[in-house]
């Protein structure tokens, strides 16, 4: 019988549009309903319910495939639909999910959240997954942004239900989210088979609310050659595809915000730390970058700002290390670096609320405690 192999994920919100993708059993067609929503506060529940008059049923573009991606386009921004797939073979076998909620772009004046955390895989250990994705959904992101080592061996294709899909499902069907590769996702086919974002799907950039996000391949500007890192010649200066694309787009914008992350760190007190990173850092101050994102390092770290690798407390850059769901102590150093302003080995997730020139972090185990917090001000 067909049936679901990935639950309905999404990925790239707009404004005016969203993208959901699925993967079946076998080959079969893809088809979206989307319903607008009315609240209903009888219930005292809060929930959007379906109004029945106002249906759209979008069919997926091309022939029939087992990884389904249909976008959906003509939305309002900032609001609330429910969404629900469903896929039938040549055979005539179907296979129909639930109905889910999904939330379109806010415009730039709205307040908004995101989660970010990273290594699901990283340790090849599963053991902590669904726990820090469950607290994510609790704290209800706009988006999950994932900082790389999604899975373990990104080119083993059981992978990616193993340590993200499965345990993450709950979350990936109500919440779009933005992954880099890291080391782990080894370039595979499947990273670019299982992500719907601009060609070449590896480096992008979106702007959400009043703040632009930049995502950058690390993993193609640093390699490792008998286990230690080295710059791959070319990858990062003028002319480069990446290195262009994150001049250019931090040069035109008016964010007031600029983040960027990227899987390898420029720093931490601790194993893991690339140092040739900081190739990227000049292009990140020159242009007013404020906090950036990495993981790698299995842990959670957050620098003091930094600027021409001294501390700066005007206009520094805040580096914060996401390694969510592992907790290596052991690859901590014997002291912090002078850069460390927080560090601790612990599954967790990181929550972004941006307000205005107000951006409060605040960094949450998979139990659901806060254990570090820090508020940045325009």
């Amino acid at each position: 019988m067909l049936s679901f192999i990935k639950q309905p994920y999404l990925q790239w919100p707009t404004h005016d549009s969203m993208t959901v993708m699925w993967e079946t059993s076998s080959d079969a067609s893809s088809l979206v309903t989307v319903y607008e929503t009315h609240r209903v506060h009888a219930t005292g529940t809060g929930r959007f319910l379906p109004v029945d008059s106002s249906v759209r049923a979008i069919e997926g573009p091309g022939a029939a495939s087992c990884v389904h991606c249909v976008t959906i386009s003509g939305l309002e921004p900032e609001t609330s639909y429910l969404y629900q797939v469903s896929s039938k073979s040549k055979n005539g076998e179907s296979c129909e999910s639930d109905v889910y909620p999904m939330k379109t772009a806010v415009v730039e004046e709205t307040p908004f959240c995101f989660a970010v955390t990273s290594e699901t895989g990283g340790t090849c250990n599963d053991t902590y997954n669904r726990e820090v994705f469950h607290q994510i959904r609790l704290h209800r992101p706009d988006f999950l942004m994932v900082v790389g080592d999604s899975v373990c061996k990104g080119s083993q294709y059981s992978e990616w239900n193993r340590y993200f899909f499965t345990p993450a499902q709950d979350l990936l069907t109500t919440t779009p989210f933005y992954l880099v590769p890291g080391n782990h996702e080894e370039n595979s086919d499947w990273f670019y088979k299982f992500v719907h974002y601009p060609e070449p799907k590896n480096y992008y950039s979106y702007r959400y609310g009043n703040a632009l996000f930049v995502g950058l391949d690390s993993t193609q500007i640093v390699e490792y050659v008998d286990g230690k890192p080295r710059l791959v010649e070319g990858a990062f200066e003028p002319g480069a595809p990446q290195f262009d694309m994150l001049t250019e787009r931090l040069k035109e914008t008016d964010a007031v915000w600029k983040i960027v992350f990227f899987h390898y760190p420029p720093y931490v007190s601790a194993d893991y730390q690339v140092d040739e990173m900081r190739i990227l850092c000049p292009i990140l101050e020159q242009y007013g970058v404020q906090v950036v994102f990495n993981s790698h390092t299995i842990a959670y770290e957050r620098s003091h700002p930094i600027r021409r690798d001294s501390l700066d407390l005007e206009s520094g850059i805040t580096y914060v290390v996401a390694g969510g769901a592992g907790a290596m102590q052991q690859w901590f150093h014997h002291k912090r670096a002078w850069h460390t302003a927080h560090a601790i080995a612990r599954p967790h997730f990181v929550q972004v609320v941006i307000a205005g020139t107000r951006l409060e972090l605040q960094a949450i185990d998979f139990e659901g405690n806060l254990f570090d917090k820090v508020l940045l001000e325009q």
